[in-house]
């Protein structure tokens, strides 16, 4: 014969299985909603590919400039100085040398140089950065065209993991300043028409023109 007590015995195991359900549940979706943690990236020593001796200098400022507007909840950086004090004081410094003297030249990872980077700088990826072309021409007589600068940069991001690359860019601009007006007056030149005025022939800044391909470039870098 069924009792009221038969039936809470039946009901109290069909009751724990539905919480243990809902707990389970409820933890699987916290997981998934759990916000993902931010890619760290170290970026190697800026290669010079260029006669231009400053230029990584400048390189090295316009960076660190662009990843302070990157969120930090998408990507945290080890700047170029950074990774590099941190590879001397592991006395691993020629890993990051070798890494960028065959990525520069065939485009490719040095396996043995990167192995356990990850480890040794507590990042997921290393960005690799060459500076390709820096170059400006100043045009000092009338009739002859603009002064003119050209920038090329080569990005390229290595996942640590699966040592693929992800991510990857080559701007490259030639920005022309504007033609100095013969006829304005405000500009004097000899017979010959060479410009008297050094500062109407001035070309664009490097760093205006790297400033803006750097921008351009980190607007689709990757979240993973």
């Amino acid at each position: 014969m069924w009792t009221q007590g038969t039936n809470r015995r039946l009901l109290l195991p069909s009751a724990l299985a539905v919480l243990l359900l809902a707990s389970v549940g409820a933890k699987e979706e916290k997981k998934e909603q759990a916000p993902e943690r931010p890619i760290r990236v170290a970026v190697m020593p800026i290669v010079n590919g260029s006669n231009e001796i400053g230029a990584t200098k400048i390189m090295e400022d316009i960076l660190r400039d662009q990843f302070k507007e990157m969120p930090t909840e998408r990507a945290t950086f080890l700047k170029p100085s950074d990774t590099e004090r941190l590879l001397t004081d592991r006395n691993a410094l020629d890993r990051a040398y070798r890494l960028n003297d065959r990525w520069s030249k065939s485009g490719t990872l040095d396996s043995t140089a990167v192995a356990g980077l990850d480890s040794l700088l507590m990042v997921d990826a290393i960005l690799c950065v060459r500076v390709a072309e820096w170059d400006n021409v100043r045009v000092n007589v009338v009739g002859r065209g603009e002064s003119n600068t050209t920038v090329g940069l080569q990005f390229a991001l290595y996942d640590l993991k699966s040592l693929k690359k992800t991510w990857s860019r080559d701007p490259r601009e030639t920005r022309f300043a504007q033609e100095v007006d013969p006829t304005s007056g405000s500009v004097t030149y000899d017979e010959t028409g060479y410009i008297q005025s050094r500062n109407a022939t001035d070309p664009p800044r490097f760093e205006d023109v790297a400033s803006d391909l750097v921008r351009t470039a980190f607007k689709k870098f990757p979240r993973k």
